[in-house]
């Protein structure tokens, strides 16, 4: 089977990547155009209709944590501790584990034990500083059914990254002033789930800090890297190719952000880093219970008020072990929809056979947040057996 192929440590195809239809850049000149077929399939095609006929609760976005017109430029870099005085990390263990990691089991429209952490208004941090890493003034797209913090509905590990098709040898470009610190191959050095996880790649340290901490960009499955580790890049400048090798069989990029340390469960959502054009913005929501523990792996769908014509999908943020997926710091979200038309939309979310709806405006250019509270979990009745 394709999930026993995975496990064996071979290649894994990417089966969006070879059959979604999206680019790496997509014209942007005419917002109008974009409508679900460029951006996203039908929800429809991924998951059932909510039909809508039951109980409704409509709930009021939280306002946005960040003005993204306050941003400094990408390659104003901030003040980063002294020498001296930063704590040293600990070295990380690149061996090669033995035996491998197993892919573990994701339960979807699960609660999660412990509450999820609280967003932190007022706190100072920047975000959509980065650059693209593709070329073209366009939207950055990336795989639509295998988003961050989702498994691609139980087919493949829990995506601590987000993809972009991408011809073979397109170049690839640095999100931000900042230095090599990784750039080689991986099967003999643990950087992803297992070696041999990328193939080939490149993690350039940014000069901006993210609250004190490094930030870390990462290119995966990459071919004819440009650079060396030690070089200094400037946002922009091309660093390798779109390629493929490791876990992939399909030219893509792969891309994460990790922070704090160049570490596989250090990631935070790219998404809500990389800066959309002004004809695109972002909503980061939370989707929690009335104990403010997170709902797992539940289908949403953000349909525009204005075009109905115009709708997009994601999952809320799975779990596992290793906790590879990890909210922001001050947003604290647990779902992402990225690369939106401006304007108001509403959405749709099923728990437990309720149905929510939360309004939200959508900005060109900036995140909007809101939170989802559902009803308390109902445990489900036992079934009756036949005795005996």
């Amino acid at each position: 089977s394709m999930e026993k192929f995975w496990i064996s440590g071979g290649l894994a195809a990417l089966f969006i990547l070879g059959g979604c239809g999206v680019t790496a850049d997509l014209p942007d000149s005419n917002p109008g155009e974009a409508g679900v077929a460029l951006v996203l399939p039908t929800a429809a095609a991924l998951a059932p209709t909510l039909a809508l006929a039951g109980p409704v609760m409509t709930l009021t976005p939280i306002p946005t944590t960040s003005a993204t017109s306050d941003l400094p430029p990408t390659n104003t870099p901030a003040a980063s501790p002294a020498p001296t005085t930063a704590p040293l990390a600990a070295p990380i263990d690149r061996s090669c584990p033995d035996p491998e990691p197993v892919k573990p089991d994701y339960n979807r429209f699960h609660l999660g034990e412990v509450a999820w952490p609280e967003p932190r208004q007022g706190v100072p941090g920047e975000r959509l500083w980065l650059d693209k890493p593709l070329p073209g003034g366009g939207r950055f797209l990336i795989n639509a059914q295998y988003p961050y913090g989702y498994d691609a509905m139980g087919s493949y590990l829990l995506h601590n990254g987000v993809d972009s098709a991408a011809p073979m040898a397109t170049p690839l470009l640095a999100v931000g002033d900042g230095t090599v610190v990784v750039a080689q191959k991986d099967q003999e050095s643990l950087f992803g789930w297992h070696c041999d996880w990328y193939g080939q790649l490149v993690v350039i340290e940014l000069d901006q800090r993210w609250q004190g901490q490094p930030v870390f960009a990462l290119y995966g499955h990459v071919l004819n890297i440009a650079v060396a580790v030690g070089d200094r890049v400037a946002a922009g400048e091309q660093i390798a190719e779109v390629g493929f090798g490791g876990a992939a069989i399909v030219p893509h990029l792969h891309f994460e952000l990790r922070v704090g340390e160049n570490r596989f469960d250090a990631t935070r959502n790219p998404m809500l880093w990389i800066r959309p054009p002004e004809t695109r913005g972002i909503i980061a929501g939370r989707l929690l219970d009335p104990t403010g523990r997170p709902w797992q792996g539940v289908w949403l769908k953000a349909v525009s008020l204005t075009d109905a014509d115009t709708e997009y999908v994601t999952w809320t943020y799975l779990d596992d072990p290793r906790h590879l997926a990890n909210p922001d710091e001050i947003l604290a979200e647990n779902f992402v929809f990225s690369d939106l038309l401006p304007g108001k939309y509403r959405l749709y979310i099923q728990v437990q056979e309720i149905n929510y709806q939360a309004d939200v405006e959508v900005r060109g250019g900036e995140i909007s947040a809101v939170e989802v509270i559902t009803g308390p979990f109902v445990p489900p009745e036992p079934e009756s057996g036949s005795g005996g």
